[in-house]
């Protein structure tokens, strides 16, 4: 945002939280939030750089097969990613891992975006997760392109719903990409899709569930971080 009371010829672009649009009810976030839960918990966790052979035989899937479907989703994803960004395709998969739902609760008890899509159809649901650092980077991002600014509005470090609104969309297409992905078919416009900022209780995940966690890592110049894809083990199973 250019200061018009100043003859110098930079941008000076302000800090600000996420705030609502006027017209926008707070019963439209409540019901985009159904968990939100800030912990102040400092704890850190390493990721393993090679998956754990013993835990996939324990669910019965190959290693070959989870390989296979890690890079299927990040096709998926860079279709969406290549569609909206001028760079080169940078969204990478690293990894992944398979861990019990009240293991994965644990472990990711940082503020980041978590989206749960429900697929009541299929007995699945579907988690998407992004670091706080990239998430806060897309979300300011969009609002410079939905406010019509050259530049990236730079946002507070402070997670809270508002975020929903700027990279809910974003979301929504990944998903959309993933599942046409694997079904040739399109998502239906039905679907149910939560968004926290912690993986809290879910209704329809118990904490025993077996979830394979998908690792990936955005590396452009604008955009460093995070995310995860988590499917649940017994989903990827019946997969062919």
């Amino acid at each position: 945002m250019q200061d018009n009371d100043s003859n110098q010829d930079e941008k000076v672009v302000n800090e600000e939280p996420f705030q609502m649009e006027e017209g926008l009810s707070l019963n439209v976030l409540n019901n985009m939030m159904e968990e939100t839960l800030i912990r102040d918990s400092q704890n850190s966790f390493s990721l393993q750089d090679e998956p754990s052979n013993t835990a996939f035989k324990i669910a019965g899937i190959q290693e070959e097969k989870i390989k296979t479907f890690g890079h299927k989703f990040i096709t998926a994803m860079n279709k969406v990613r290549a569609s909206l960004f001028s760079e080169a395709k940078t969204l990478k998969f690293m990894n992944s891992e398979l861990l019990q739902y009240e293991d994965y609760q644990k472990i990711f008890d940082q503020p980041s975006c978590f989206s749960y899509l429900s697929l009541p159809e299929l007995g699945t649901v579907w988690i998407l997760q992004i670091d706080s650092e990239l998430a806060l980077s897309l979300a300011s991002i969009f609002r410079a392109r939905r406010i019509e600014d050259q530049t990236q509005v730079k946002l507070s470090n402070h997670l809270d719903g508002a975020l929903f609104f700027e990279i809910g969309p974003y979301i929504q297409r990944i998903f959309d990409s993933i599942y046409m992905q694997i079904f040739n078919s399109s998502l239906s416009p039905k679907i149910q899709l939560r968004h926290m900022l912690s993986p809290a209780f879910h209704r329809e995940i118990k904490k025993e569930k077996n979830l394979l966690v998908f690792h990936f890592v955005e590396e452009s110049q604008n955009l460093k971080g995070k995310m995860r894809l988590a499917l649940p083990a017994d989903f990827i199973r019946r997969l062919h």
